[in-house]
C-alpha cells in the first residue's frame, strides 16, 4: 500500500533515515521552518502526522531509579 506524503514529511523520513533511524526530539523544532538555504526542517506536527500514519514513533521520555530523564526520542516504526 503505497502512502501519499507531502514534502515536509518526506524530508522529515529523509532526516530519520540519515540518523540511524532516530533523531532526539529536543532537534526539531516546534513548528515547520525553512533553514537559511530554504530547506525545509519540519516540526513536530510533521512527526505527528506520520506517527498517525504509523510510519514512526514518537518515544515518551524515560525516568531512572535515580530521576534521571532520559531525553525522548522520534524512531522509524
Amino acid at each position: 500500500m503505497a502512502v501519499n506524503l507531502t514534502e515536509a514529511e518526506q524530508t522529515a523520513m529523509a532526516i530519520l533515515r540519515t540518523n540511524h533511524g532516530s533523531i532526539m526530539q529536543t532537534r526539531v523544532p516546534d513548528r515547520t521552518e525553512k533553514d537559511a538555504l530554504g530547506m525545509i526542517e519540519p516540526g513536530m506536527g510533521v512527526y505527528r502526522k506520520l506517527e498517525k500514519k504509523g510510519l514512526v514513533v514518537i518515544c515518551e521520555p524515560l525516568v531512572d531509579d535515580d530521576g534521571f530523564e532520559w531525553t525522548p526520542a522520534i524512531e522509524l516504526a
